[in-house]
């Protein structure tokens, strides 16, 4: 027999987040799903964890328009074929931005299916190009050269 200790949870508060995929796994447990540990990957709750199951809408695979389609398309960055074979494995260490909010029990938090999109770092992001160099302005430089 083990003793265990009681122990509360903490929650995280609602907001927009920069999530990491720990762990995936399939399930079927309460219809087909994805059982997946998140963890908050940047920002004042950087390490924060926790568990949400989105749905799948397929015994086998990942149905169109689901949680979890979108999980995979924000993940891998790229939108997924219909018959295009999905790996649990390619999610994880990858990151994606969602939306968290408590769940309706109150005793957990979720990512709200709508607000999954890719993660783009600010350093990866289009930075504008300088203007290139017009024939005349060359001509302006030429003659600012002392010689």
């Amino acid at each position: 027999m083990a003793k265990l200790t009681a122990q509360g949870y903490e929650l995280l508060d609602s907001g927009r987040y920069v999530l990491e995929v720990v762990e995936a796994e399939a399930v079927n447990e309460y219809g087909p799903q994805l059982r997946l540990k998140l963890r908050v990957a940047e920002g004042k709750h950087e390490g924060f964890e926790f568990t949400d199951y989105p749905n799948r809408g397929a015994e086998d695979g990942v149905k169109i328009g689901t949680k979890a389609w979108d999980i995979f398309e924000a993940c891998l960055n790229q939108r997924l074929a219909p018959d295009e074979e999905l790996d649990t494995e390619d999610l994880i260490g990858k990151r994606f931005e969602a939306m968290v909010v408590t769940k309706n029990t109150g005793k957990g938090n979720r990512t709200e299916h709508g607000t999954i999109g890719p993660h783009r770092p600010k350093k990866a992001q289009l930075q504008e190009v300088p203007k290139a160099a017009e024939p005349g302005d060359l001509e302006e430089q030429f003659q600012k050269i002392p010689f």
